[in-house]
């Protein structure tokens, strides 16, 4: 007689083996979770750091000009930029009603646009005694502003050929220049603030197909830039020329 062969019991606690794996991975999943929390906490401290001294900048005034102090951040300068920027666009709006001098917040900074024709004669570089006036009042502005500043000079696609000037580049760096002596010699600001740019044609604001997009192109433009930039990052400027006029 055959015997009976015992029925295997089911395993009813199978799950648990489930069940752990799944603890397991929830476990790793979180491990992994706050890991990356704590790689971002530094950025999220600093971007409320960044906040909170927008709202209360530190500055260092000095007799010749301002400097951020070393716990100044990039939103400080934004804020004094900012500042500058409505002091200038009141002033502009009570020097000059034609439309002449325009302010321009950019990337790179603060821009004081002049047109040619409140600046100088057509082909010259001599500065009219209307801009000389209005010059004063700009370097009244800016004697203390926190950022060094550029001048660029611009014209239109026009060519130019005189004894002074074989080009629109020598032209417009010559214009640069004479500006930034105006500021050094009848204001006693810092040289060691300024650069110049001759730009010629090469960056224009409107078409040169028209006399109006021509007459944008042919400008000024005193930039007072956001930081002052490592000196190999510069572009390369043509240096203040010798004065134009017998």
């Amino acid at each position: 007689m055959k015997k009976k062969k015992h029925e295997e019991h089911e395993n009813m606690e199978r799950w648990l083996v489930s069940y752990a794996d799944f603890i397991t991975l929830l476990f790793a999943f979180f491990v992994v979770m706050y890991s990356t929390s704590s790689v971002h906490e530094g950025k999220y401290r600093a971007v409320a750091d960044s906040i909170n001294s927008a709202f209360h900048p530190i500055v260092a005034f000095s007799s010749s000009n301002i400097r951020l102090t070393p716990k100044s951040s990039g939103s400080e300068m934004f804020n004094i930029g900012l500042n500058l920027y409505r002091k200038f666009e009141e002033g502009v709006k009570k020097l000059d009603h034609s439309g002449r001098i325009k302010v321009i917040r950019e990337g790179r900074g603060m821009v004081i646009r002049i047109s040619e024709s409140l600046a100088f004669e057509t082909g010259q570089a001599e500065i009219l005694p209307e801009f000389a006036k209005a010059l004063d009042q700009i370097a009244e502005w800016i004697v203390d502003a926190p950022n060094d500043i550029q001048i660029e000079g611009h014209t239109d696609n026009i060519p130019i050929n005189t004894p002074h000037y074989s080009s629109n580049w020598e032209l417009s760096a010559s214009r640069a220049s004479q500006i930034v002596r105006y500021f050094i010699e009848h204001h006693a600001m810092s040289p060691d603030r300024f650069s110049v740019a001759g730009y010629a044609e090469f960056r224009p604001i409107a078409t040169n197909e028209t006399l109006e997009g021509r007459s944008k192109n042919r400008r000024i433009e005193i930039v007072l830039l956001n930081e002052q930039k490592e000196q190999s990052e510069q572009p390369v400027f043509i240096p203040p020329v010798a004065d134009p006029t017998p």
